[in-house]
């Protein structure tokens, strides 16, 4: 992949060239001029650094492609997508407050998979995201303790994660793999 130069780039390289020809035939100027070179450098780190950060966020996939990698790539068993209803009524997660997600249960009583990522709005409602997960990972864990130990320990061996707007929570025997998928994503 080629990359530009960009406006903040440039400045580095015009102080990097300045502190190079000024230096030369001054005497106590030189240090006032390479002090000030080296605040433009590090102004022009903090301007890349924040470039960067929405760069990564400018490249993170939607969520729906995201599902469809793990689909690929991950033998989910018996996935059924819960709607809208389902995830209100039953863990109080309001769609409203959600820029896209997907939330997919294995429809199979013996198994506890559970895929779901929510990419919130708002960085203040990750909390509340986090903490519907986590009721999630308490209803199965309870549901599978006395009925189905090998279930019971894929689900305690689960947490719910977040990474910015990102909350996901990954309930599965192939939990590293779908993991892995999802984190390169975002």
């Amino acid at each position: 992949m080629r990359r530009t130069i960009g406006v903040a780039g440039k400045f580095v390289w015009a102080a990097v060239a300045m502190t190079l020809l000024g230096g030369c035939g001054q005497g106590e100027g030189g240090e006032a001029a390479a002090v000030q070179s080296e605040s433009v450098v590090q102004d022009t780190a903090q301007t890349e650094g924040t470039e960067a950060a929405a760069e990564q966020a400018a490249e993170a996939k939607p969520v729906a492609e995201i599902y469809d990698e793990i689909e690929k790539s991950v033998e989910l068993i018996s996935p059924v997508i819960m709607g809208e209803g389902f995830i209100t009524n039953y863990y109080g997660i309001d769609p409203a407050k959600l820029e896209e997600y997907v939330f997919v249960m294995s429809e199979e009583a013996t198994s506890a998979e559970t895929v779901a990522i929510l990419k919130v709005k708002e960085e203040s409602d990750v909390e509340a995201m986090c903490k519907a997960l986590q009721v999630v990972v308490d209803e199965k864990r309870s549901e599978m303790e006395n009925y189905l130990p090998d279930q019971f320990e894929i689900v305690d061996k689960s947490s719910v994660k977040s990474k910015g707007n990102y909350v996901y929570l990954v309930i599965s025997g192939q939990a590293d793999a779908i993991l892995q998928i999802i984190e390169k994503a975002i």
